[in-house]
This record gives C-alpha cells, sequence and structure tokens, in this order.
C-alpha cells in the first residue's frame, strides 16, 4: 500500500472513530482509533525507509549559489555568535569533528525541528526533522563544560552522546533547551545555589572522602611537636579515606498546552515551556533535597522531615516556640571549622517566627528583616551574622 492509500486509510479510520465517540459505542471507537494508530506507524515506517529528496534546509555553501550562499552563511554564523559569543578555537575543532563543519547550521535546523514539534506534534514532522530531533547535536557551552570536568577527548564526549540517546524511541530534548531550563533553575532554588553541581553520564557517583576528622580536624592528618633530635616515626600519621556512593536519579517532567496557545505563532512557545520547566523543576528539587526520603529520588537533609542522621539539634528553651537564645545556641553548637561557611535554611513560617521575636522590655523586633535598602532585590539580611 502506498503512503497515499495509508494516509486515507487513517483519515478514515478518525473519522469512523469520531462518529463512533459521538454515538457513544466506546468499543467502535478503541477499535477504528487503533486502526488509525497503525496506519499512521505504517506511514512513518514508510517515509523512514524512502530515500530522502530533501536537504535539510541548510544554507549553500559559499560558492555554490553566489553571493547569497554567501550572505546565508554569514546571517547563521553571526546568530550563532550572538547566542553563544566568541567560539574559542579549540572548541570549534572539537564541533566539527563531531558534527562537521556546518555545525551552525545543524544546531538552528534541530532547533526549528524541536519548535515545530512542540506545536504540531509527532504527526508534524517530516523525515528531515524526524531525523534531527534524534540526534544529540552540542553546543559550545556544553563542550567548554565537558572539557573542564577531564573530558580531554573527542571519544569520550561522542561517548556521552551516545549514552544520552532515548533507546525507547523518543526524541532528544535539544542540549541547549536543557541548559536554559538549568540556567534559569539556579536562580530560583535554595539548596542548588550552595551545593557543588558535578554532570555524569552513569547511574551511580563514587566520591571519596577524607576520613578521621572530629570537631576540630577534617581530616585524620596530625601534627606532633618534637624536639631536636626526634625519634623515627614519632610524627607518622595515617590519613585515610572512605568511598561516599552517590546515586543519580532521574526525574520527568510532561505538561499539556491548549490547541490556541500552540497554534498561536506570536507565542513563543519554547521560552515559556523553559520558565514552567524550572519553575516546577526547582520547587520539586528543594522539596527532595531537603525532605527526599532516597527511595528513588535523592535523600535529604532531613529524610522524610525527621532527623534520622543525627544532625547537630539545640533546645529552643521554649516549650512550643523558637526563642532568641536558642537560635544563639544551634549558631554555636557548630563545629568552629564549619561555622564560617554556614548558612540558614529554613521554610517561611520559621522566618516569620524569628520576625516575630521581641525585646521583653522595650517591646522591640531583635530581627528585623524588613527594614533594610534595596528591596527585595537587595542581599538579603543576616541573622546572627549568618546568611
Amino acid at each position: 500500500m502506498s503512503i497515499a492509500e495509508l494516509q486515507r486509510v487513517k483519515d478514515t479510520a478518525l473519522e469512523n472513530a469520531r462518529k463512533a465517540a459521538e454515538a457513544g459505542d466506546l468499543r467502535k471507537t478503541r477499535t477504528y482509533r487503533e486502526e488509525a494508530e497503525a496506519a499512521h506507524e505504517r506511514i512513518r515506517l514508510e517515509e523512514l525507509s524512502a530515500p530522502s529528496t530533501k536537504s535539510y534546509g541548510r544554507p549553500p555553501l559559499p560558492g555554490t549559489n553566489g553571493v547569497e550562499a554567501a550572505i546565508n552563511v554569514n546571517a547563521v554564523n553571526a546568530a550563532y555568535i550572538a547566542r553563544f559569543g566568541d567560539v574559542a578555537s579549540s572548541v570549534k575543532g572539537i564541533l566539527t569533528d563531531l558534527h562537521g563543519g556546518d555545525y551552525e547550521s545543524l544546531y538552528w535546523q534541530q532547533r526549528h525541528a524541536f519548535k515545530t514539534y512542540l506545536r504540531r506534534g509527532e504527526n508534524g514532522l517530516d523525515r528531515e526533522n524526524y531525523l534531527l530531533l534524534k540526534q544529540i547535536v552540542l553546543t559550545p557551552t556544553f563542550v567548554k563544560a565537558a572539557i573542564d570536568q577531564g573530558m580531554d577527548s573527542v571519544s569520550a564526549i561522542k561517548a556521552t552522546m551516545v549514552e544520552a540517546i532515548d533507546t525507547l524511541g523518543g526524541f532528544a530534548v535539544p542540549v541547549d533547551f536543557q541548559s536554559r531550563v538549568i540556567e534559569k533553575l539556579k536562580g530560583e532554588t535554595v539548596v542548588r545555589g550552595r551545593a557543588s553541581v558535578d554532570n555524569t553520564s552513569r547511574d551511580t557517583v563514587e566520591i571519596p572522602v577524607s576520613t578521621g576528622g572530629d570537631d576540630q580536624y577534617t581530616s585524620a592528618v596530625r601534627v606532633t611537636w618534637v624536639d631536636e633530635k626526634p625519634t623515627a616515626g614519632t610524627a607518622d600519621t595515617s590519613l585515610t579515606f572512605g568511598m561516599e556512593s552517590v546515586p543519580v536519579h532521574t526525574v520527568m517532567a510532561e505538561t499539556g498546552l491548549s490547541r490556541n496557545m500552540i497554534e498561536d505563532s506570536a507565542f513563543d512557545i519554547e521560552n515559556f515551556l523553559t520558565r514552567k520547566f524550572a519553575e516546577a523543576a526547582s520547587i520539586d528539587e528543594d522539596n527532595r533535597f531537603l525532605t527526599g526520603n532516597g527511595v528513588g529520588c535523592p535523600q535529604g537533609i532531613l529524610p522524610g522531615a525527621s532527623n534520622v542522621l543525627g544532625l547537630t539539634e539545640r533546645v529552643s528553651g521554649g516549650a512550643s516556640t523558637l526563642t532568641w537564645n536558642g537560635l544563639i545556641s544551634l549558631s554555636y553548637a557548630i563545629p568552629t571549622q564549619y561555622r564560617k561557611k554556614a548558612v540558614w535554611i529554613a521554610e517561611r513560617g520559621t522566618y516569620e517566627a524569628i520576625a516575630k521575636i521581641q525585646d521583653a522590655t522595650s517591646g522591640d523586633y531583635l530581627w528585623n528583616p524588613y527594614q533594610y535598602a534595596g528591596g527585595a532585590d537587595a542581599a538579603p539580611p543576616k541573622l546572627l551574622g549568618y546568611e
């Protein structure tokens, strides 16, 4: 059966499914819908197996179509520089090795394909756009970050690209889209900005940690005072290490959009999704990093919202409320070596309770976070010297 014949079968099945649904016959609706889906899958297979007579829409290279070709290529290069800035020659070399000399054009093509997919779904993709979304197209930002993390060879980056491909048949979310979500995520989260962030392609990360520390020392290294003729081995110390295994979990997000929103060509759907995914991820990430139980998600600072990890605690001195003396005691309960980098993390209600603590004699508030210049965009007020 030709593609045209299969399309007619699909259209007929969809129309029959619509009529059956209007008549309230759910069994026939399901049967016709399955018939339409089978025809659509056959169309997709036929399109993928057919020889391509269409280019990726890349601008012709200089010299193939005169001045116009040169103008198109220059426009692509200029747009690429505007997006990523001047790209170092080493990064250009890696991108050329990975994607060919027209990697700038390939980047914009995939972005266009992704926007087409967002607006029309898989059914609206032609063969070229379909194949483009099956690729991992790296950006200068990603390549530079990979080099900084120790990936000193193109083969290592290629291995990461292969591992990132969706084996279930889905599309690869453009690297640039992921990066912009992460950039926005950093500005909206509490924990991420205070933590070290590392990239990995493995399902578990093992980090060597120094052991043997206490409230004063961070490791097992110690010094020994000796006289002018110390005995051999007097100052020996044992530097010990342990291995911390951090499991890597996967988080997914999916959202529905109205037809009117998708069809409105003036609506920037890509930036809208970037903002909303970052917002949802930031809220959920902070919740997990603070109270996650470690089952299919990170183990938080307070797993399950309880102090099962034995973190330092101090009684506030009040039966059911925070006290100023309790806050002072907590700040000094942390070992000196950690206090200089300590920060406060609390929910809104806790900060409200702290802000309401008053001097028993004068009635003045002991900590007033509202009387400082700059408003919401200024540096946050410190509590007992800590942010």
